[in-house]
């Protein structure tokens, strides 16, 4: 069967996106009920998973007001006059300029108050952390969260409604596509998935973007040991790389670690060689992983997450055992 043409695959902005966040907690209105039940069922249940990510019971309410970008907040619902959710939407995009702190103050400042004020930060791209979110006051509001709301209650026949959860859920698919595509086959939003994991797996690491002369690279950064640390690459790579602010050693401790590394990684059942080439920065590859890929496979091909993880906790161990102890 061919598909269809999707009307947000052409409306990717994050103000389309704001638009339909907006549209469809509107059908929470009671007055809408008769109009489309599973519409209205879906809001009255985006709007309790609002709630449920604050800790907070679901008041009772029948109306409801929507505005947009209302002094620079993306979404502000507004329940029977009462309660205020104030949703940042963000699709490829992160929080920036202290904007979360400046629309609470916002909307405090309108009388509305704390205990009736629910921050969500709606986010269906992918973000390596969500501490300085949740620092100032907002809870995350996943990809995933939306689609469990919205394929819970997928009754209705509304086109717009299925148009956007078919888009979404078609972004998700190339996020988890790190599970069974080849490697060969993996782009940005797989490794992405692949990272995500990864982070989840290990308990650490973060990822994100590297823009350089070369074109840029999506890298994940983990075990952090003194002035060491473990790079990966998209390009396949698993580098051992050093931190060293003082330009006058750089040469000296590139040397030293690189041979450190080389000369005990095989205690841990690695492999490892010289980069293509030194730098001389403050952060340097030192070593590289003597294989041709840090990804492990199973027996079809796919990736083996479980052994990937093992062979970063290898690297891990191995510069565990090389870094100095602390000063006590």
């Amino acid at each position: 069967m061919t598909e269809k043409p999707n009307i947000f695959s052409f409306a990717t902005t994050e103000l389309s996106q704001d638009a339909f966040i907006a549209w469809l907690l509107a059908w929470a209105d009671l007055r809408y009920e008769s109009v489309d039940a599973q519409l209205h069922g879906c809001a009255k249940k985006l709007i309790a998973a609002f709630f449920a990510k604050h800790g907070k019971p679901v008041p009772h309410f029948t109306e409801v007001t929507v505005t947009r970008q209302s002094k620079n907040i993306d979404v502000l619902c507004v329940l029977d006059g009462t309660f205020a959710i104030v949703i940042e939407d963000k699709t490829h995009t992160e929080a920036h300029s202290n904007q979360l702190v400046k629309y609470l103050a916002d909307i405090q400042g309108r009388g509305y108050q704390p205990d009736n004020t629910l921050a969500i930060y709606f986010k269906t791209g992918d973000q390596t952390c969500y501490k300085a979110i949740y620092r100032n006051g907002f809870q995350p509001f996943s990809r995933r969260n939306f689609l469990d709301v919205l394929e819970a209650e997928a009754g209705t026949s509304n086109a717009i409604f299925h148009d956007y959860l078919a888009w979404l859920q078609h972004w998700d698919t190339r996020v988890e596509a790190y599970r069974t595509k080849p490697f060969e086959k993996w782009d940005g939003y797989a490794w992405i998935g692949f990272y995500k994991a990864l982070k989840e797996q290990l308990g650490e690491g973060n990822w994100g973007y590297v823009p350089n002369q070369s074109g840029g690279f999506l890298g994940f950064w983990c075990c952090f040991q003194d002035i060491l640390h473990v790079q990966l690459v998209d390009n396949r790579e698993l580098r051992f790389r050093i931190d060293v602010p003082d330009v006058t050693q750089r040469a000296a401790l590139r040397r030293e670690w690189f041979n450190k590394i080389v000369q005990h990684s095989e205690a841990f059942g690695l492999k490892t060689k010289k980069p293509a080439r030194f730098g001389n920065g403050q952060s340097m590859v030192v070593a590289v992983f003597n294989g041709e890929d840090f990804r492990q496979t199973d027996q079809n091909g796919h990736v083996d997450l479980d052994a990937t993880v093992r062979l970063i906790n290898q690297a891990k161990a191995l510069l565990t055992s090389l870094a100095p102890e602390p000063v006590k």
